[in-house]
């Protein structure tokens, strides 16, 4: 019996340890007609500004393939991205909803615009000491020019 209890405990430690990610990191993919592009960095923007209710109570989540510049104003990277660097960047509401979405990919990019109430996106928080961390991912949303989804594990320093 012990020896069972062991093995679970050690069990229950790695696959927590697998689902850790470092602060200021990613671990998923974005995946744009079925190209899939990993996504390796995280970013969190607290104090967003909300486009519909004109209140800076969102929180913005920027997870892209390739580090963004050390002093870039990251409450500009709401809808797009610099060239060459992809990714998606989600809002959150003050209670954890979706609220915004936009996706920058080589060949092109989409803003769903700000919403309410859709449930195509989802937001699961994690527990961490430091910045935010969770797993952001989404149904697979077909636009006029493309399909898309991600699934995306994240830890970030909120600023």
């Amino acid at each position: 019996m012990r020896r069972a209890a062991i093995t679970m405990w050690v069990l229950a430690f790695v696959a927590g340890s697998a689902l850790a990610v470092d602060l200021g990191r990613a671990d998923g993919t974005l995946v744009i007609d079925s190209n899939k592009i990993d996504l390796g960095y995280a970013y969190a923007v607290r104090k967003h500004k909300n486009q519909l209710t004109n209140r800076a109570d969102n929180t913005l989540i920027i997870l892209t393939d390739k580090p963004l510049p050390n002093d870039a104003n990251l409450h500009d990277f709401d809808a797009s991205l610099p060239d060459g660097v992809n990714g998606v960047m989600v809002c959150l509401d003050r209670d954890s909803r979706v609220t915004h979405v936009a996706v920058q990919h080589p060949t092109g990019m989409y803003d769903g615009g700000y919403f309410e109430g859709i449930e195509n996106y989802d937001y699961k928080p994690r527990k961490s000491d430091q910045g935010m961390s969770g797993t952001l991912s989404s149904r697979k949303i077909k636009t006029n020019t493309m399909t898309f989804s991600y699934d995306v594990s994240f830890a970030a320093s909120a600023k």
